[in-house]
């Protein structure tokens, strides 16, 4: 048995609800179901012009159903290789994934702010200005817990960005 030395933190996303689950199901059916149709029509040999309106329908409206089924089903995980330094984001739709890896040189600091929105995004920041755009939660205490476990993991320091203009560094020594 291989002695395998590599240092990984995984994020991994909370599962779908089954209502999100159930809305992803009708946006993929009737996703499919367009596309029987456009099927069945050019198996019939219909005309040009109602095929281009077909088309466009089916376009417009397939492409609505398909993208907010990947929505409503399609879930993101963060995998930080230490000893490589890589990230890999691994987007998961039932059982096909799509992995996206993202080079780092040095880690050197987790950030958590306050968007537009009201939620509090976190960044893992490295080389610079570079920075990594994490998850957003709806709490600032989840945003601060989740940098403090990165931040633990890591060995590197906390940023407080959750006020415009005045960026606070959290001591680690004196936390609970």
């Amino acid at each position: 048995m291989k002695n395998n030395d590599k240092f990984e933190i995984s994020i991994l996303a909370k599962k779908r609800s089954w209502y999100e689950l159930v809305l992803a199901a009708v946006f993929y059916g009737i996703f499919i179901y367009l596309l029987g149709i456009v099927i069945y029509v050019l198996y019939l040999g219909i005309s040009f012009i109602l095929f281009i309106k077909l088309m466009t329908a089916f376009v417009s409206v397939g492409g609505f159903c398909f993208i907010y089924g990947l929505t409503f089903s399609a879930t993101r995980d963060i995998i930080i290789n230490v000893t490589d330094s890589v990230i890999i984001t691994r987007y998961v739709v039932g059982s096909f994934s799509y992995d996206v890896k993202s080079k780092v040189t040095e880690f050197e600091y987790v950030s958590f702010f306050q968007d537009k929105w009201g939620e509090y995004g976190t960044n893992l920041w490295y080389v610079k200005n570079r920075h990594y755009k994490m998850f957003s939660f709806e709490s600032k205490e989840a945003a601060y817990q989740f940098c403090l476990d990165i931040s633990n993991k890591l060995n590197i320091d906390i940023l407080d960005a959750t006020e415009r203009g005045n960026f606070v560094w959290v001591e680690k020594e004196n936390l609970k």
